[in-house]
């Protein structure tokens, strides 16, 4: 394949993020997406590509239906985000004369409420797979749990190795969170005695431990994928009978109004979701709390009475 191609361009991308150590399922859908559109362009030589043909593009993605609907502006934006960061990597590398994609914009998006699972749906669920017979019982009760328990994303669960937990402190660090730097997770004590057992079977069947995952798939040393995943999620949950509305991104949003239901402190849960915006912070909360209300009640309810003791 000629070296002044499109294609032979993504394949240096996919290289220069598999080198910045991004994650797998984001390469992966950076792939997808640059490849589709490397079908749209079809010949055209990379050096010759201008905005027109990316909006060209871009109007294609839109007016083609997938699964019989049209895609949502969340993933149109993920799509062109995709194609700004590859066009501008191209340029920055002076593969490119120009930046095609340099005015491509964002749609603005009002991103939608996710739904919190309660701590009453959490026990049904855990409780499920604890008295159920499956041969990943086991493990899929500490990977659940892990997600209940500590708000943590999809992606950041199956990356974790046993020298990411830190048993004494009962901590957990994660050297390549989203938001980048390195991230520290309060293991509660309910957590903290799953993952102990946890440890116990996964050390029984590795030899290595710098290689040990907590959740591994088919295979010992790798683990789940994100499929997998899912696929055990959707089954515990018709077992367990709770809403069918629930997504595993539920599991985030359950902590995050636990937390702040217990503390009326939207700040550290903020911190505690490692969100750097409290915007962000304010899509997992359930805003028809009862917070809102037991502060204002308990903050006006103290001079009422002291007025109503001096009126005596």
């Amino acid at each position: 394949m000629p070296e002044d191609t499109i294609s032979h361009m993504i394949k240096d991308f996919i290289l220069h993020l598999l080198a910045a150590g991004r994650a797998t399922s984001t390469i992966a859908c950076y792939q997808h997406d640059l490849y589709h559109l490397a079908r749209v362009l079809g010949k055209i030589q990379p050096q010759c590509i201008g905005d027109t043909d990316i909006a060209r593009a871009v109007v294609r993605l839109f007016a083609a239906k997938r699964n019989g609907a049209r895609r949502s502006s969340a993933t149109l934006n993920r799509i062109k985000s995709a194609y700004r960061s590859f066009f501008k990597w191209a340029f920055e590398s002076k593969r490119i004369p120009s930046n095609p994609a340099n005015r491509l914009c964002l749609s603005k998006n009002h991103p939608r409420h996710t739904t919190p699972i309660t701590a009453a749906e959490i026990m049904i669920f855990l409780e499920t797979i604890i008295q159920s017979d499956d041969i990943h019982a086991a493990r899929d009760e500490a990977l659940f749990a892990t997600y209940a328990y500590t708000g943590l994303r999809r992606s950041e669960v199956l990356s974790l190795t046993l020298l990411d937990y830190d048993h004494v402190s009962g901590v957990l660090y994660l050297s390549r969170p989203k938001n980048g730097g390195r991230q520290l997770k309060i293991v509660p004590s309910p957590l903290a005695d799953i993952l102990k057992k946890r440890i116990r079977v996964v050390l029984r069947d590795h030899v290595s431990l710098t290689r040990s995952v907590f959740f591994p798939g088919r295979s010992a040393d790798q683990p789940m994928s994100a499929r997998q995943v899912q696929v055990r999620f959707d089954k515990w949950k018709k077992l367990a009978g709770i809403r069918k509305t629930l997504t595993i991104h539920s599991f985030r949003a359950g902590f995050a109004t636990s937390l702040y239901e217990t503390t009326g402190d939207i700040f550290l849960v903020a911190r505690a979701m490692g969100h750097r915006d409290v915007s962000t912070t304010m899509r997992y909360i359930n805003t028809n709390s009862s917070v809102l209300r037991r502060a204002v009640e308990y903050t006006f309810q103290r001079p009422l009475k002291r007025n109503q003791m001096f009126a005596h």
